[in-house]
């Protein structure tokens, strides 16, 4: 089981999907668009989320207002729900590099997609 203090945490990180585009992109629900973006949290207890316990930060997955909602509160089911997920986490990822070997951007946000893969075991090299 993983402890509370096993948790990743970053607000940094957190902050990165401001001005992002949506990842989830789920049919029908995804408006698009930078303006309501955010990091949404997996849902998966494989990730840590429990009874009032977040996912770890290194769980997220940039999303639009919409797909956030329809991740958090809609019907679909687990599986469609944990499809979509994985399917945005895995073009997160990838996001977090480009983010980390770039050398235009604001040092912090480098430095958070740095310490995010770094938790993770992904070498940014």
């Amino acid at each position: 089981m993983i402890e509370k203090h096993d948790y990743y945490r970053n607000k940094d990180l957190l902050k990165l999907a401001e001005d992002q585009h949506c990842l989830l992109q789920v049919p029908n629900f995804c408006t698009g668009g930078s303006s309501t973006i955010v990091a949404c949290h997996s849902n998966s207890g494989s990730n840590g989320k429990g009874k009032g316990i977040k996912a770890s930060d290194a769980d997220t997955v940039w999303g639009c207002h919409f797909c956030h909602q329809w991740l958090d509160q809609g019907t679909a089911s687990k599986e469609e729900k944990e499809t979509i997920y994985y399917q945005a986490y895995s073009q997160q990822v990838v996001e977090w590099l480009k983010i980390a070997r770039s050398i235009s951007l604001k040092p912090w946000k480098v430095e958070a997609a740095r310490n995010v893969l770094k938790h993770l075991g992904i070498h940014h090299g």
